[in-house]
């Protein structure tokens, strides 16, 4: 099952609230990693500017480069992307962009679920999975 990670997936992993937090993030990453877990473009562009502030601009890629050795595939927001989210915005304007984009790779079927707790993709209609 492949997962496509919001950038909240990101941010717990790398600032948990509890240790036991941490854990939970870090377990939900290896299986979803070993399902070929997505990022889209966007979500590095968001880590890295929430990121960056707290840990530095090279400490965020320095990070985001380690879950790619672990097998966490970058992929590039094509056309398809772009508009499926379009699409989920003019009925769901209210929906921040980046969380349509991210969503859009399961309305296109590259991802089966957004691994995530935000509320937003439910409102979209998209499947998500948190531990």
């Amino acid at each position: 099952m492949t997962g496509v990670a919001d950038t909240r997936l990101l941010l717990t992993l790398e600032f948990p609230s509890t240790v036991e937090e941490k854990k939970e993030a870090e377990n939900l990453v290896q299986r979803e990693i070993v399902g070929r877990l997505l990022a889209p473009s966007i979500v590095l562009t968001e880590f890295i500017k929430i990121a960056g502030p707290r840990i530095g601009k090279d400490g965020a890629k320095t990070r985001l480069r380690l879950l790619v050795e672990r097998g966490m595939r970058v992929v590039p927001l094509e056309e398809a992307e772009a508009m499926a989210a379009g699409d989920l915005l003019l009925s769901h304007p209210d929906v921040p962009t980046a969380d349509a984009l991210i969503g859009s790779f399961v309305k296109t079927r590259a991802a089966e679920h957004v691994v995530t707790d935000d509320p937003h993709y439910e409102s979209l209609g998209i499947k998500t999975r948190w531990f």
